[in-house]
């Protein structure tokens, strides 16, 4: 089914693979690109190509939001407020591992849920432009690199239309990263 926006950016820091903080909502949506990098290569034998192989390499990440909050910036690149309430950007910050979720209105109805489960942020370019005859908003986008797991895990998603979907899974869906129901032995 077509997706017809974007909406509700979530993020969540990552402790590490199993254990990540609680989900909070960022400024509104407006645009995401993400694009998995796969190494692809090709097995020769008898002059002929006769096998191909693929592995995920990282995943580069792009989202441009309404504003970039300076709560939002110190959340994503891991930035520290002074006492006077100032961030001050230093060579030796160490952006943290964040998961980053949102959703996608389907054209038929409901929506596409998405978890990318770790990567980190780049401070964004910054960029200002005078006022005109004509004003025109001036949006941040922030990018970054996103990598899979040591589990090998690197998404999770959900059409909320789907068949045999468990509604519990989609009505917390941003009040934590989704993690699957550990399944008990003989059960």
């Amino acid at each position: 089914m077509p997706v017809i926006g974007l909406r509700d950016f979530y993020a969540a820091k990552v402790e590490d693979d199993e254990t990540l903080g609680v989900p909070r909502k960022l400024s509104p949506a407006i645009s995401a690109n993400i694009t998995p990098n796969y190494n692809i290569t090709t097995l020769y034998g008898d002059d002929r190509a006769v096998e191909v192989a693929e592995a995920l390499g990282d995943i580069d990440f792009e989202i441009g939001m309404t504003d970039l909050t300076q709560d939002d910036y110190a959340f994503l690149l891991g930035k520290e407020k002074n006492s006077d309430g100032v961030i001050e950007d230093s060579a030796d910050d160490i952006a943290p591992y964040v998961s980053i979720g949102f959703r996608i209105p389907l054209s038929g109805g409901g929506f596409r849920y998405y978890w990318y489960y770790k990567g980190k942020f780049n401070p964004p370019t910054q960029q200002a432009q005078t006022k005109g005859e004509n004003v025109e908003f001036q949006t941040p986008t922030i990018s970054g690199k996103f990598v899979s797991r040591e589990d090998g895990k690197w998404r999770a998603s959900i059409d909320s239309t789907d068949t045999g979907v468990n509604q519990s899974v989609i009505d917390n869906w941003f009040k934590e990263v989704y993690k699957p129901k550990q399944e008990v032995p003989g059960s």
